[in-house]
C-alpha cells in the first residue's frame, strides 16, 4: 500500500504539484481533430486543473490557450473565432494559438499596449486523429510520440473517448489490473462460477521496461473452457495499451491503446485509439463511428439489474454495459483511491511496481531529470512500438 503522502504525490496533478509537474513532461491528447473545424465554435475544456479552450484558427491550426481573457476575464469560450485567432466577446481582444494579443479595438490609434500582452498558450500538434497538447517548461518539451496505433496505415482505426468520475490513476490501475475479467466480466455467474473455480488461477508475468510495464496475463475464460492469453503495457504517464485476439486461439488481433488524461484530481477522461491490422482479417476491419463510448453511469446506477443480470454486480458485461462495471469498480473507490487503507494481495505485486515508479519518476523531474518514456531522438520516434518480442505482440 501508500502512505497518504505517497498517494497524493502522484494522484494530485494541478499547476504547481509534483505530480502536476511530472504530467506536464508529456504531450496529453485532449480532443479528436474533428472536433473542431477551421473559424468553427471553440470548446471550453478543462485538464491538470486548468480551465482553457481550444479553437482552430483560419490556417487550420488548432490553438489551446487560457479560458479567460487576459483584460477581463471574461470567458473566451463564447468568442469568436476569426482574423487569425480568438476574439473575447467583452472588448474584442484578439489572441493567436501562441497567446499574441493581435488586435484591441478599443485602444487608441497607435497604442503598442497590446504588444505588451502575452495571453497563457500552449502548443498543439495532430496525431492519428487526436489533438494533443504540452503543458510543461517549453525548454522541456520533448517529441510527441509517434505510437504504433496511430501512425500505422496497414489496418483500420477507432477514435473513442468518456470521462470518468475519479482520480486517473485508480482507472489506469484498473486496466492493468487484468485479473479482474475473469470476474467482473464473468456472465452466467450463478451457474458457472464452480467450473471457473476448478481452472487454471489468473497467471501474470510482468517486467519493467523503458515505457514502464510489459505484462502477459493468461486468463481463465470459463465460457470456451479454456485459457487465454493477453498481453498489456503500461506506458508514462498514465497509458495503457492492450493486445489480444478477437477470439481466443483463432486470431483477429486487435490493439487498444488508452490514455488516462487528468481533468483535475477528481475526473479524467480516457482516450483511446484502437487498430486492427488487414493481415488479421480477410476484410478490413469495422468498427463503431467514432466518438463518445456512451453506457450507464452512477446517475443510472450503471445499468444494474441486481435480480435479472447473472454477474457479481448484477451488471450485465456485455454491449454497452461492459464499460459500465469497469467504470463502476473505479469511481465506487471514491474521489481519490485512499490507499493507504489497502490490503494488496499476491496478483496485486505489478500495481506496487507501477506505483513506485511514478513515485521515482515524479521524483527525477523534481530532481531536474527526465523522467521514463520522453522522446528527443527523432530517429528513435519515426515509429514508437510498445510491446515484447512473443509472436502475437508482433501483428
Amino acid at each position: 500500500m501508500l502512505t497518504k503522502d505517497q498517494n497524493d504525490l502522484i494522484c494530485r496533478t494541478g499547476p504547481g504539484t509534483p505530480g502536476g509537474d511530472w504530467f506536464r513532461r508529456y504531450w496529453q491528447p485532449i480532443a479528436m481533430s474533428n472536433d473542431i473545424n477551421p473559424d468553427g465554435q471553440p470548446k471550453g475544456i478543462r485538464i491538470l486543473s486548468e480551465d482553457l479552450v481550444l479553437f482552430r484558427d483560419d490556417q487550420g491550426r488548432p490553438g489551446l490557450v487560457g479560458l479567460h481573457c487576459s483584460h477581463r476575464l471574461t470567458s473566451l469560450a463564447y468568442g469568436r473565432v476569426e482574423d487569425g485567432g480568438i476574439r473575447c466577446p467583452f472588448h474584442g481582444w484578439l489572441y493567436d494559438v501562441e497567446g499574441r494579443c493581435l488586435d484591441q479595438p478599443a485602444e487608441p490609434e497607435g497604442s503598442t499596449f497590446k504588444d505588451r500582452v502575452k495571453h497563457l498558450a500552449y502548443p498543439c500538434q495532430e496525431l492519428g486523429g487526436l489533438i494533443f497538447t504540452y503543458m510543461g517548461p517549453p525548454d522541456q518539451q520533448p517529441l510527441l510520440p509517434r505510437y504504433e496505433v496511430l501512425v500505422r496505415e496497414d489496418g483500420t482505426r477507432w477514435q473513442s473517448w468518456y470521462t470518468i468520475d475519479s482520480n486517473y490513476l485508480q482507472n489506469v490501475e484498473g486496466a492493468l489490473d487484468t485479473v479482474h475479467f475473469a470476474y467482473l466480466h464473468q456472465n452466467n455467474w450463478s451457474k458457472v462460477k464452480a467450473k471457473l473455480r476448478a481452472m487454471p488461477k489468473p497467471a501474470l508475468e510482468w517486467k519493467e521496461r523503458e515505457y514502464g510495464i510489459w505484462q502477459k496475463s493468461i486468463l481463465p475464460n470459463v465460457q470456451a473452457g479454456l485459457c487465454f492469453t493477453m498481453y498489456s503495457y503500461f506506458f508514462f504517464p498514465a497509458g495503457f495499451l492492450r493486445v489480444q485476439e478477437e477470439t481466443a486461439g483463432v486470431g483477429g488481433v486487435k490493439k487498444y491503446l488508452s490514455w488516462y488524461v487528468p481533468i483535475d484530481d477528481e475526473h479524467c477522461i480516457r482516450w483511446q485509439t484502437a487498430f486492427a491490422p488487414s493481415e488479421e482479417f480477410q476484410e478490413p476491419y469495422s468498427w463503431p463511428p467514432d466518438g463518445e463510448n456512451v453506457h450507464p453511469r452512477a446517475k443510472d446506477d450503471y445499468g444494474r439489474d441486481y435480480y435479472d443480470a447473472d454477474s457479481i454486480p448484477g451488471i450485465l458485461p456485455v454491449g454497452a454495459t461492459f464499460r459500465s462495471e469497469d467504470t463502476m469498480v473505479n469511481e465506487s473507490q471514491g474521489p481519490i483511491a485512499e490507499r493507504w487503507h489497502e490490503r494488496l494481495g499476491e496478483q496485486d505485486h505489478v500495481l506496487m511496481a507501477q506505483r513506485l515508479m511514478m513515485i521515482k519518476a515524479v521524483k527525477d523531474v523534481q530532481a531536474g531529470k527526465d523522467p521514463k518514456h520522453i522522446f528527443r531522438d527523432p530517429e528513435q520516434n519515426q515509429i514508437v512500438y510498445i510491446r515484447g518480442m512473443e509472436e502475437m505482440e508482433l501483428v
